[in-house]
């Protein structure tokens, strides 16, 4: 059937018609942006790139029909015909268009597509209900129409053509006119005319031997035909003029540079541009940013920013905690200044003499230094203060005392480890090392390790390597069952395959793993570490760190470590949780995003970290991670790290993946003084 057949003219274009003719409808700057200034170290400046960029005369629903030869963007006109827009959207937003193929081009006059795949036998694409006829405006060059069967003006469907001339005369008279439903826009056109130049065939490409007229054909007249002469729509889909923040797709793109990026860089959020001043160098930058629409067209504009002196700009700020009396304490806090500053370090809205740095310690903490410390920091510019930090004194720290983790644990290299370290000058220190399975059934938990098994070593590979499977084997009974009331442990069922460590160990660091014995399934565990020592309080000996690594799973299935903290006043603790350091260690299937809470035992959240370098307290993690000898994560790295102050009680660390993230983890809780 010939195109002529079931093409037909229409009424005579209205006025409106030829206005959106004239409109160039193309990517352009509409003003110039202004120059700008911006503190070191301060604010970001954000700059709405929509008021100084557009298609011009463009206001519709945008879609890019993306053929080989390149994209052709084109606007809907759903006030001129809403159905037929809502129509042609319906096939775009179910991909029907996707893979068809330009199945007519007639020299001068359209090329028409939207009825077949591009594939061979051809095939027809899966259509809907016809629409009702729209006629409005003129079929000019540029415009869009549905096609349709003659003599039924009601009949369009999926098929649509773009008209390569000016066809008024010829569609906007017969059968009730044809509906111009969008129009291209940009240099969309050039594409259409690199199709429309294409050579055409009669050509047989299904079953039916029916005759496909006009068809457009690359490669020469005697190739075989293939699928890739044939001119094919890749796929059509809804963008937007200029980007989103939500990363949909878009027919302008940005891209910016900056002269001098130390002074000020630029980078986007969607059409925001964003220009954030660095925080050690003065001066001016210039910025070019450029506007490129899908088919390479380029606008581009630029402006220079002037960065100035600003007070004083604090990074971090310094820590609040309980401090034994006796002990030393350090103060800090991270400032940027462009300029010359001069510091001074007060105490309870008096300036402390000779405390004039960055950074203040007292050699050992007494009463009289308790109070509320604030950093204050001067330039040229002004005075910058810092949050109060308030030091209190205590005679006694609060000691750890056992951790407890409940996880799965599995064989070889996925075991569950519960790790704790002991310091002091010399001495050993009574300990509880359990792994919990069978008695978890007795508790009602599903999943519970049938036969858990343990096997203890003391880091560096030094003199302990102990194992236990099943805990009345090879353990003192009665002195096991001395030491398991008095560290808080409960009790076990007799002839139970739960297993335990029991013993006084040197101090050293000790890694407890925790797996399935042999030829048994994986499960749920329950890992436990006790300071089973009779005067754990006063002892010489003391429980620093303790630690686990284990699967860190969703909903009920996030890594929740317990621990105590008994004795004291107050006890300061670094708490951690990491992922990514050990994927840097090589620990396989390593957790990539994660984040802790610390939970009383009311359900309280006393501490909370995400992102262990945005701390406010950047600067004493680092310093007590280094006194600790924890290693300090990779800048910028997505593990966890706090400090809090807790006084004497249970607590739970919950440690979970970043917006569902699953993987190994590790929780490490620290005593620091």
């Amino acid at each position: 059937m010939k195109l002529q057949s079931f093409l037909a003219a229409a009424l005579a274009a209205f006025s409106f018609c030829s206005n959106l003719h004239s409109q160039t409808l193309q990517l352009k700057s509409t003003k110039a942006i202004e120059d700008q200034t911006a503190q070191i170290g301060g604010d970001p400046v954000e700059i709405d790139l929509s008021e100084f960029f557009e298609i011009e005369g463009v206001t519709g629903q945008i879609v890019e029909m993306k053929f080989d030869e390149g994209a052709v963007s084109i606007e809907m006109l759903s006030d001129v015909a809403p159905l037929n827009v809502e129509n042609f959207l319906g096939y775009v937003d179910d991909n029907t268009f996707d893979k068809t193929v330009i199945h007519r081009s007639i020299a001068d006059f359209v090329i028409q597509g939207g009825s077949f795949t591009a594939t061979l036998p051809i095939e027809s694409v899966v259509t809907r209900d016809p629409v009702v006829n729209e006629f409005s405006l003129s079929n000019l060059r540029g415009t869009l129409s549905m096609a349709k069967l003659p003599d039924q003006p009601d009949s369009a469907t999926s098929g649509y053509f773009i008209n390569m001339a000016d066809n008024s005369n010829i569609l906007d008279t017969q059968n009730g006119g044809f509906t111009v439903f969008a129009r291209v826009i940009g240099s969309g056109m050039d594409i259409a005319d690199a199709i429309h130049a294409i050579p055409t065939y009669t050509l047989t490409l299904d079953n039916s031997g029916f005759p496909y007229e006009d068809f457009p054909l690359g490669g020469n007249a005697s190739d075989d035909i293939t699928v890739d002469f044939m001119v094919e729509l890749e796929t059509a889909r809804r963008v937007t003029a200029l980007p989103n923040s939500d990363g949909s797709p878009s027919m302008v793109s940005f891209a910016a540079t900056s002269s001098a990026p130390e002074i000020a860089d630029a980078s986007f959020d969607g059409s925001i541009l964003v220009v954030t001043p660095g925080g050690a160098s003065l001066g001016s930058t210039t910025i070019v940013v450029t506007a490129t629409d899908t088919n390479g067209n380029e606008v581009s504009d630029e402006f220079v920013v002037e960065v100035e002196p600003a007070a004083p700009f604090f990074m971090t700020q310094p820590m609040p905690r309980a401090v034994e009396v006796g002990r030393p304490v350090t103060l800090s806090a991270e400032v940027e200044s462009a300029l010359v500053a001069t510091y001074q370090w007060n105490l309870d809205g008096s300036p402390i003499t000779g405390a004039t740095e960055s950074t203040y310690t007292i050699a050992s903490f007494s009463n009289s230094d308790a109070g509320e410390y604030v950093l204050s920091v001067t330039n040229s510019e002004g005075t910058s203060v810092s949050s109060p930090a308030m030091l209190i004194a205590i005679e006694a720290s609060a000691r750890l005392i056992n951790i407890s983790t409940r996880g799965i644990a599995r064989s070889g290299e996925s075991a569950m480890i519960v790790g704790y370290f002991l310091s002091g000058v010399s001495g050993e220190k009574e300990m509880i090392i359990r792994a919990i399975g069978p008695d978890l059934l007795n508790r009602g938990i599903e999943g519970a390790m049938l036969d858990p098994q343990i096997r203890l070593l003391s880091v560096g590979g030094g003199g302990v390597s102990l194992a236990n499977d099943n805990w009345e084997n090879g353990n003192d009974l009665e002195y096991l069952t001395e030491l398991m009331p008095r560290s808080g442990a409960t009790g076990l069922m007799d002839g139970s395959k739960d297993s335990v460590i029991v013993g006084s160990f040197p101090i050293s660091g000790y890694t407890a793993l925790i797996g399935p014995n042999v030829g048994e399934a994986d499960g749920i565990v329950l890992a436990e570490a006790f300071d089973a020592e009779e005067d754990r309080l006063n002892s010489d000996v003391r429980l620093f760190n303790i630690a686990t690594r284990a699967e860190v799973g969703v909903g009920d299935d996030v890594l929740i470590a317990g621990f105590w903290v008994v004795g004291g006043e107050k006890a300061n603790l670094l708490v951690r949780a990491i992922g990514p350091g050990l994927a840097k260690d090589g620990v396989q299937n390593a957790i990539s995003d994660i984040e802790l809470r610390v939970v009383d035992g009311a359900g309280n959240t006393v501490g909370a970290s995400d992102d262990w370098g945005d701390s406010l307290h950047r600067d004493s993690l680092v310093r007590e991670m280094i006194g600790a000898g924890a290693p300090v994560p990779d800048e910028g790295s997505k593990d966890a790290a706090t400090i809090v102050t807790l006084d004497p009680g249970g607590y739970s660390v919950v440690a979970s993946g970043v917006g569902g993230e699953t993987g190994v983890g590790l929780v490490e809780v620290f005593e620091i003084r």
